[in-house]
């Protein structure tokens, strides 16, 4: 293997302690350095060139069966480092004002605890795979909370009344933004007006009934019934607005947002206990909510930008339009099967039993519109299966938007069952002798056989981040999946439930992998969600991950009285191969993820890159 090379012997393994006396201990002659110490100093000639992710069993367990386990885990990682990666950083950066440096560093540190491989890969005692739950929960709130706080800043320039709308992509989008929004009952339609005054027509989700609450107290006793209830301004988990003195009744108008803010809750007391005091007969207490109704429209935004809008009253309801969408009910449905088999292995490798039952056909099943506007479709497929003898309701949802050339798909059921493994099937288009799959910055061509031969079945099942790409169609993805190509469709791992960390007789693995102690937490029973989008085309995949994976952000304006506004961040130009995967206050970093060289601009520096490139980019302090 090492020819007349110098043999690289790594200093400790899998889960051993540092050696302390290692100079003591290794001869003179062996020299002790680092792994790039090694290479600087090495020979290319005549070394073998491998082509390829590395990725075999070959010589060593593979134990593919690490990135089904434990799907849970998968989805919260996914979940804190995009909103760390995403929004937390390059908000706080463009738009945050002084960088949070120790919260920043709090979450990665939660992440880092996490990156140890058993943790990561959920091949640990429930113990440990309960606390790498938290510690990734703990760096999504913080997430969250510094894009919030960024959000919160970016409306501060906008007046109130109005809603901001953030794109956190290096390239300018059109999204389709939900917003709540306090409007007269007597508008019948709802435009939302952009900063260049041309408006854009919303769809009506939502029009829910407003609070109301009234009670009748002899008239002295009004500011006493209102003080009991009131805390600060907040009254029934609503905001004050303005009060109105009507004979013998007080209507308390409130809101879900201040407005106006600030406003004098001193006063409104004062009013209510002049007005009422010495008055004999009864006196009407009313509190009664402003008009809400939910809304969702297709608002532009500059790159890593943000505009802004305001409601104004529509000429005409979207009711009266329609837009076409892809796929009718009868397309739908047979855009899934979900496929459920039993599991006989452990954390570490898939392995079904001797004689075992796939089950593909539901008991029940029927297909249900949820929603079906011009802007927005949803409809819910409802199927019943029969799992180990228990019925098991399952929910998937396709979603439709303008706009989108994919469908979002999230299959929801409760699990009642152990030691079992359920896939949702995906039709190909056409049929594949390869895949296409992004993960560790690069997209990896994989054919349909695998390499074995240390005692371990191979299983052609394999890792995604983003996206997989086969046949015609891409999956694109909420966090790191297994798939696998099985005939004329694409399978993804939807859970794998199983119930050791290794078991010492895996028939699919002779050498134990671990130890064999019980993790039922990992039989994962309960509420199951998986989420995915269904793309008919094998074109502009990073585009379209990009616009599934990171949806525009909102908030509501806080300014004074002023003009709407619109402001473009950094920009990212060129093929959408190349992707932003990180921005600071300092630094950038942007990926070639393709197997061609590329130039692109970023921030107005021209950047060449060669193929699989990253590149880390000095930010201008200005």
């Amino acid at each position: 293997w090492f020819g007349s090379e110098p043999v690289l012997a790594m200093v400790g393994t899998d889960h051993q302690p540092l050696v302390p006396d290692l100079t003591a201990r290794a001869p003179e002659s062996v020299p002790i350095g680092t792994l790039s110490d090694y290479l600087r100093d090495a020979a290319d000639d005549g070394l073998r060139r491998v082509r390829g992710e590395l990725r075999s069993a070959a010589r060593a367990n593979l134990l593919p069966g690490v990135v089904s386990a434990r799907i849970d885990l998968k989805a919260a990682c996914a979940r804190a480092e995009r909103w760390l990666e995403r929004y937390a950083e390059p908000l706080q950066a463009l738009y945050g004002g002084e960088w949070p440096r120790e919260l920043v560093a709090q979450a990665w540190g939660r992440m880092f605890q996490n990156a140890a491989h058993d943790s990561v890969c959920g091949c640990s005692a429930d113990e440990v795979s309960a606390q790498v739950l938290v510690r990734y929960a703990e760096a999504e709130q913080i997430g969250r909370e510094l894009a919030g706080r960024a959000v919160g800043r970016i409306a501060e320039g906008a007046p109130r009344g109005s809603f901001v709308v953030v794109n956190p992509s290096p390239r300018e989008r059109t999204e389709l933004v939900e917003l709540e929004l306090e409007v007269p009952n007597e508008w019948e339609a709802v435009e939302l007006e952009l900063p260049d005054e041309t408006r854009v027509t919303t769809e009506e989700v939502s029009r829910p009934q407003p609070f109301h609450w009234e009670t009748r107290v002899a008239g002295p006793d009004v500011p006493a019934a209102l003080a009991r209830r009131l805390h600060g301004r907040e009254l029934f988990g609503r905001i004050v607005n303005g009060f109105r003195l009507e004979g013998p009744s007080v209507t308390i108008e409130v809101g879900v947002v201040p407005d106006p803010d600030p406003f004098d809750m001193d006063e409104l007391e004062g009013e209510i206990a002049v007005a009422t005091a010495g008055e004999s007969r009864e006196w009407t207490l009313r509190v009664v909510e402003r008009p809400r109704r939910t809304v969702v429209a297709p608002v532009p935004a500059p790159p890593l930008g943000w505009t802004s809008v305001v409601p104004k009253v529509g000429v005409r309801p979207w009711k009266k339009l329609r837009a076409p969408f892809s796929h009718g009910p009868e397309e739908l449905a047979a855009l899934t099967r979900i496929v459920r088999g039993k599991d006989s292995g452990d954390s570490y490798n898939y392995a079904p039993p001797a004689e075992d039952e796939l089950v593909d056909t539901p008991i029940a099943e029927r297909l249900d519109p949820l929603e079906d506007g011009p802007l927005r479709r949803v409809d819910v497929l409802y199927r019943t299966y029969e799992w180990d003898g228990k019925a098991v309701d399952t929910e998937t949802r396709f979603e439709q938007r303008i706009g989108e050339r994919f469908i979002r798909i999230r299959i929801d059921f409760d699990n009642p069952c152990d030691d079992q493994r359920v896939r949702v099937h995906v039709p190909l288009l056409e049929l594949a002798d390869c895949s296409r799959a992004e993960g560790q910055f690069a997209v990896v061509e994989r054919g349909l056989e695998v390499e074995d031969g240390y005692g371990e079945v191979a299983v052609p099942t394999f890792p995604a981040s983003a996206f997989v790409a086969a046949g015609g169609i891409a999956l694109l993805l909420d966090h790191v999946t297994e798939y696998e190509l099985v005939g004329h469709e694409l399978a993804l791992t939807v859970l794998r439930s199983i119930g050791y960390i290794s078991r010492n007789d895996n028939p699919w693995r002779e050498d134990p992998a671990g130890p064999e102690i019980p993790i039922p937490a990992a039989q994962l029973r309960g509420p199951c969600s998986f989420a995915f989008a269904y793309y008919p085309s094998a074109a502009s995949i990073h585009e379209q991950a990009e616009r599934y994976r990171h949806p525009f952000l909102t908030g509501r304006g806080t300014g004074g009285a002023g003009e709407l506004h619109t402001h473009s961040g950094p920009a990212l130009e060129g093929d959408n191969a190349v992707i932003l995967t990180c921005l600071q206050p300092d630094r950038a970093r942007v990926v070639n993820e393709s197997a061609e060289a590329l130039t692109v601009a970023f921030e107005g520096a021209r950047l060449e890159l060669g193929p699989w490139e990253i590149r880390t980019v000095v930010r201008r302090s200005d």
